[in-house]
């Protein structure tokens, strides 16, 4: 007698604000799915323009609408679409990115591994924000099972490939934490590995398109402020605080300290944090310190 297959329910949550640009592509590519035992949970943030329209003109009873009763930032519409979601596995897509056909029914069998609760895939990156538009693959390879270390030295993980089981989230304190608009991602997925392994897909899955209206490009050098509250939150916890790479990320943090005090023109605290950072990267800071402002934002943009 034949096993039956793993099939769960996949939530698919997308949070959508103004996003009517790329909407249809997104949703096409989720109809596309060799897959077909999914949901999607669409989380309108108070949209203006046509996005709503644009949803519900898709009749099918696995697309579900949910609109939010106020604006909000939105890691705080995460969690409020997360509370909307049946099925044993989350996947998310943000509406301006799009999927592999072959993703869900790739990723999905990894889960057959009880210890795997979190799971990605490479991607490809669409670069639109030279006159060039150009396509990499993000990563030669990607890491997996007990991942927290490698997580450290380097954020791997875009929100549009990640698959999660339900009750793992469950377990944690909080889903997103909310006074995150950039590594509200990072922050997740960091604590979910500190209890699961991470199954990853090598092929990419994903298209990731990197514009000008990205979260972590117009919110400028807000990063730095995010990473301190992190940092001061983190530090005295033994999981991260061992981990050989703590200390990689505490050095890059270190770095958009810095890089934040020059853009705000506050060279002499950028001066005075130099030492802290690597030698490699010291000498063009010190540089940037005696330049004029504008060539400043220019130098500082590249590293």
């Amino acid at each position: 007698m034949k096993c039956k297959e793993y099939e769960p329910l996949v939530s698919i949550i997308m949070n959508c604000y103004n996003g009517e640009e790329f909407l249809h592509q997104a949703l096409k590519s989720i109809l596309a799915q060799h897959y077909s035992n999914w949901e999607i949970v669409f989380w309108d943030n108070q949209s203006t323009d046509n996005s709503a329209d644009i949803f519900k003109s898709y009749k099918d009873l696995r697309f579900k609408y949910f609109y939010a009763n106020t604006h909000t930032v939105l890691y705080e519409a995460r969690n409020l679409a997360f509370t909307k979601c049946s099925g044993e596995l989350v996947a998310f897509l943000d509406v301006d990115d799009w999927w592999n056909s072959e993703k869900l029914h790739t990723q999905v069998p990894l889960f057959n591994d009880n210890n795997i609760g979190i799971s990605c895939t490479n991607y490809i990156k669409i670069n639109e924000r030279e006159s060039a538009v150009s396509e990499i693959v993000a990563y030669s390879s990607l890491p997996c099972k007990n991942v927290l270390n490698n997580l450290l030295d380097d954020y791997f993980v875009h929100m549009s490939t990640l698959v999660v089981r339900k009750i793992a989230i469950d377990k944690l304190e909080y889903v997103f934490d909310d006074r995150f608009d950039i590594i509200g991602d990072m922050d997740f997925v960091l604590r979910l590995s500190k209890n699961w392994e991470m199954g990853s897909i090598q092929l990419p899955m994903a298209y990731y398109r990197w514009h000008d209206n990205n979260t972590g490009y117009t919110s400028n050098y807000k990063i730095s402020d995010e990473f301190n509250i992190w940092y001061s939150e983190s530090k005295d916890k033994k999981e991260y605080n061992q981990a050989l790479n703590f200390n990689k990320l505490v050095k890059k943090i270190e770095l958009y300290n810095i890089l934040k005090y020059l853009n705000d023109g506050e060279r002499i605290k950028a001066l005075v944090n130099i030492k802290k950072i690597s030698p490699r990267q010291r000498i063009k800071l010190i540089v940037a310190v005696f330049l004029p402002n504008f060539l400043v934002k220019r130098l500082i943009k590249g590293i």
